[in-house]
């Protein structure tokens, strides 16, 4: 392994080890957020990756290109979403076809769910005409079916759009956009940590019975 890269959630990123033998090195800080997500108000705190970083990818695999020999080791937190969409851009900016960048990863990880978001930012970058992001899409829809269930990014959606005009979905929308540290303090939060404080105040038997 010549070239290594990592992609960390901002809250991790002094946890993530090195490698010492590595020639080139990237790290990159950002959540695992796809565009339908990054849509949801859920998410909205979250990093989502960003132009600046597909930039990097791509310069990181034109640097690959003159070389005779090398090895890439590209890791995220789960393998099979940023790690994946990373691996997929550095084979493709290093001269793979897309075609091929894509199949070599999912050779290695038949698992994987290439971020669409990172492909997407990718194409026009690579002026590869969305050739990666369908390729992604495609795999996805597939890959789902297989599965027998609907791809979890669709059902969000989906919800979203179905409690947009509801009371709940108002509720939820208000303590979205209440400060982290607010949250506890009205609606189920506040409920909860009420009805924790009043078990805590009951004897428990051996206590009543010791009295």
């Amino acid at each position: 392994m010549t070239h290594f890269v990592s992609m960390v959630d901002p809250d991790e990123k002094e946890s993530i080890p090195q490698p010492r033998n590595a020639h080139s090195q990237l790290q990159l800080i950002f959540s695992d957020l796809d565009d339908i997500e990054m849509t949801l108000p859920k998410f909205s705190r979250y990093i989502p990756p960003q132009e600046h970083d597909i930039s990097a990818l791509v310069n990181f695999g034109r640097k690959l290109a003159p070389l005779d020999d090398w090895g890439l080791l590209a890791h995220c937190e789960a393998g099979i979403s940023r790690s994946t969409a990373a691996s997929i851009t550095i084979l493709t900016a290093a001269g793979y076809p897309p075609q091929t960048a894509f199949e070599i990863v999912q050779k290695i990880c038949p698992e994987m769910l290439p971020n669409r978001r990172i492909l997407r930012l990718a194409d026009g970058l690579l002026e590869t005409g969305g050739e990666l992001y369908r390729l992604a899409e495609n795999h996805r829809t597939e890959a789902f079916k297989m599965a027998g269930y609907e791809d979890p990014t669709n059902v969000l959606l989906r919800e979203f759009r179905e409690s947009a005009h509801s009371p709940r979905g108002f509720f939820n929308r208000f303590l979205d956009a209440l400060p982290t540290g607010w949250r506890t303090l009205v609606g189920s939060g506040a409920r909860q940590r009420a009805a924790m404080n009043r078990r805590a105040s009951v004897p428990r038997p051996s206590q009543r019975l010791r009295r």
